[in-house]
């Protein structure tokens, strides 16, 4: 009995296996047909006329901005640029007369044909016209800019008035193109989206076919396959808003980023015109000077701050981990905030409870921009009151964490701003961008920095009551205080006039202002400088030198020049054993630079802006540290 029971069973299995792979054929065969009709329906010659359309307006008004650009090269007498607009115009209106024609008479190997519906046959009609007067006229740019390459730069007044009116007729003639082409696009549109909504009709029939067996037979799969769609549905939602929400950081980038450097640039380009004042006095000049450095400052710390953003954003952001004092950073971090709210006599308040350690490691130069960036923001947003900085180690967790805590008595954040404060691009308002300025970039980049450095930052806030800012970071080896060495000549300032006197530095840069800001910054210091242009022309100046017995006692190298740059330069150098010191001053900052020029064979690294008393101090240091080997070498020989 038992084994009756048990053949049955099988036989059971089996047909059911049998039936199971009967009607998974079945809608593996559905399936395919249902596919096959939506892809065979789909009219892909009508989203190549879709495509070609829209190409007709873009060239339209490529030869409208062709025809701009030709207006205004004549006008400032720029003639090496003709040649190219005139390509381009020529390219454009060659491309809008051959795609006009595909899409009016049809062309078998796109599939296209010249039929047309009534209304597209009169939207054809209508473009014909505007059509054949925007060709005409880049024609007649066309010859007339020829002439003028010919002729340049010795233009008559006619010819510029005929270019002129070509290019009136050119923008007249685009008008009525324009909204006719967006008329016909529309056109296309309309039949294409009848084709897919048939196309939709002829999928659904099939749907329903494969659902009623779906239903019948394999209920069980239908429930897993509506989470899948659900699945997927749920991230196209996710990708089309990180895609709106891309756009509208381009738009704030746009936005805040462009007013950000112009507000800089425009103290700069102004006070710098005032200069040449014959009337300023001494005192009035000073200040502008000061102004001008100020704004200078201001827009290279915002090149960094996008530099930073760009390198967080591509993943490329570097994090060099190592010893540094921590009351020494807090101690600066508080003198900088209160050089800085002196105007709003704000109180800095710095603590540093006993269980912070002396010595933490980490990567000091992100840390110190971290509490820069935040102590700035709180500044910026205090009108009046205090800024207190606390900083304790939490040991209550598996791994011990700094915390520094920011807290001002500011006007504060709404509870619903709270959560996009850390968006690039973003301030809690709007109005704050308009009142307070900024690029909305500090407090996403601080905390993305404190993610890299093993922590986080995270903040409350009370409106018109003041926020607190909490940093966290991974604090990594510690140690306890030790006490400072003390320095007679630390606070100082190091008298520069005459102390490269008794040597001789080649400067390289192919930029003019560059070699001449170098100078006028050497000048006080009695150095005897030469000039090249260029890598080849300093390894030039080099050998010449050593063959006058005159040798350079130092090199200061621009790193990108045409000819030969200075990295390439540097090895030249090094491979025919000239060891004179070289020191990279360029305007590649960014993380690993410094290692590329190191690589280079380059002895030291700076970047603009110039330091004035940076670059004095490290020439100095490495001119001494060269002679001192020098001399070591010719005592032990």
């Amino acid at each position: 009995m038992h084994t009756n029971n048990s053949e049955q069973i099988h036989r059971s299995i089996k047909r059911f296996r049998i039936m199971a792979i009967t009607f998974a054929g079945l809608i593996a065969i559905l399936t395919a047909v249902m596919i096959f009709r939506i892809t065979a329906t789909l009219d892909t010659a009508s989203a190549t006329k879709i495509n070609m359309a829209g190409k007709q307006r873009v060239l339209a008004q490529r030869i409208v901005t062709s025809a701009l650009s030709i207006d205004v090269a004549i006008r400032t007498n720029n003639w090496k640029d003709l040649e190219s607009i005139l390509t381009q115009l020529q390219q454009s209106s060659s491309s809008l007369q051959s795609t006009h024609a595909v899409l009016y008479h049809g062309d078998s190997n796109l599939k296209i044909a010249a039929a047309h519906s009534p209304e597209r046959l009169d939207a054809f009609q209508a473009l014909e016209n505007p059509l054949r007067s925007l060709i005409s006229s880049s024609t007649e740019l066309q010859s007339l800019t020829i002439s003028m390459i010919r002729r340049s730069p010795y233009i008559d007044q006619q010819t510029i008035d005929r270019v002129s009116s070509a290019k009136n007729e050119i923008i007249q003639s685009h008008a009525i193109f324009s909204p006719q082409m967006n008329n016909i696009v529309g056109l296309y549109e309309q039949d294409y989206k009848a084709t897919i909504a048939s196309s939709i009709r002829g999928a659904k029939f099939g749907m329903a076919i494969l659902i009623g067996v779906l239903v019948a037979i394999l209920l069980f799969v239908i429930e897993p396959t509506f989470l899948i769609v659900r699945r997927q549905i749920a991230q196209l939602g996710k990708a089309i808003n990180q895609a709106q929400r891309a756009d509208a950081i381009r738009w704030r980038l746009l936005t805040n980023i462009g007013h950000e450097f112009r507000t800089p640039m425009n103290a700069i380009m102004g006070f710098a015109d005032l200069l040449s004042d014959d009337t300023l006095t001494d005192s009035e000049r000073s200040r502008l000077v000061k102004s001008i450095y100020e704004s200078s400052t201001q827009l290279t710390t915002l090149i960094g701050t996008m530099l930073d953003m760009s390198a967080i954003e591509s993943g490329q952001l570097r994090i060099t981990k190592d010893r540094c004092d921590l009351t020494q950073i807090l101690t600066e971090i508080k003198v900088d905030a209160t050089t800085k709210s002196l105007s709003k006599q704000l109180k800095i308040n710095l603590t540093i409870e006993d269980s912070c350690p002396g010595f933490i490691t980490t990567d000091a130069k992100r840390f110190e921009q971290i509490l820069s960036k935040l102590t700035d923001n709180a500044i910026k947003f205090t009108p009046s009151g205090s800024i207190d900085i606390n900083a304790k180690l939490l040991k209550n967790t598996a791994h011990p964490t700094l915390q520094i805590t920011i807290t001002d008595t500011g006007i504060g954040i709404n509870e619903e701003d709270l959560s996009s404060i850390f968006d690039p691009f973003q301030q809690a308002q709007d109005t704050l961008t308009r009142n307070y300025g900024g690029a909305g970039l500090g407090l996403s980049i601080s905390r993305d920095i404190a993610k890299a450095l093993g922590g986080d930052v995270t903040v409350t806030s009370t409106p018109d009551k003041g926020s607190s800012f909490t940093i966290t970071i991974d604090p990594g080896k510690t140690q306890a205080q030790t006490p400072a060495k003390t320095s007679s000549d630390t606070t100082s300032p190091k008298e520069t006039r005459g102390v490269l006197a008794d040597y001789k530095i080649l400067v390289v840069d192919d930029a003019k202002d560059n070699r001449i800001l170098l100078q006028h910054i050497l000048k006080k210091t009695g150095a005897t400088l030469d000039f090249a242009m260029d890598g080849q022309q300093a390894i030039d100046a080099v050998m010449n030198a050593l063959n006058d017995n005159s040798p350079f006692d130092l090199i200061l190298m621009d790193m990108q020049m045409p000819v030969m740059d200075g990295y390439f330069a540097t090895v030249k150098l090094r491979e025919q054993g000239i060891n004179v010191p070289v020191i990279a001053v360029t305007a590649h900052a960014l993380e690993g630079d410094r290692e590329h020029c190191i690589n280079s064979g380059c002895n030291e690294y700076l970047t603009k802006p110039i330091n004035k008393s940076l670059l004095i101090e490290t020439c100095l240091e490495l001119i001494k540290e060269h002679a001192d080997k020098a001399e070591s070498s010719n005592k032990a020989a």
